[in-house]
């Protein structure tokens, strides 16, 4: 129970956090593979990477804040579609979910042998029981760094950028939220 309170008080704190205007510092770029083509969004929009103008936000907000969590809801796509994408072992004849499960398990195998990062939950997910009715998530996975350095390293990471195709030749549509390690005793009333 107090491990779900803990989440829920950091997401709540990461909503509060991103709805901050940050202060106006320089950045790295988003690394290409987590970069999305602003001109391109629509009302429509689905989501598979960052903007320049989120990654910067990102970065500005959790400079400096410790550990981080990634709250990821994913859509997964009928079968995986590598059109344009450079990826080696290509997921022949699979769905978006099959290829988003070796995706995953090459993230693991990075994680076990580098200990940046570690994936605390991973579940199926179905309709919501508070928010819109016609939004549909897959799955949702919540994955630790311990720090905002690290994340970027690895998204950065020769090891990652071999597999990280695999993610968009899976995905339908996605959502990235970071929220800071924020025990429940410190926030304030």
């Amino acid at each position: 129970m107090l491990k779900l309170i803990k989440i829920s008080s950091f997401l709540t704190f990461a909503i509060l956090l991103s709805s901050c205007i940050s202060e106006n510092k320089e950045v790295d770029a988003a690394p290409k593979n987590l970069k999305e083509d602003t001109e391109k969004i629509s009302t429509k929009q689905k989501y598979i990477g960052s903007t320049e103008e989120s990654w910067k936000h990102f970065y500005d907000t959790f400079k400096g804040q410790g550990k981080i969590v990634m709250l990821n809801l994913l859509k997964y796509k009928p079968m995986a579609d590598y059109t344009g994408i450079e990826v080696s072992n290509i997921q022949k004849d699979k769905t978006g979910k099959e290829t988003y499960q070796y995706y995953l398990k090459q993230v693991e195998k990075i994680f076990e042998n580098t200990k940046v990062g570690n994936i605390l939950y991973y579940g199926e997910s179905q309709d919501f029981l508070i928010g819109p009715q016609h939004e549909k998530w897959d799955a949702v996975i919540l994955v630790e760094y311990a720090s905002l350095d690290v994340f970027v390293d690895f998204v950065k990471s020769e090891a990652y950028q071999k597999v990280t195709g695999h993610r968009k030749a899976s995905l339908e549509d996605s959502r990235l939220l970071p929220a800071s390690n924020v025990t429940p005793n410190k926030v304030e009333n």
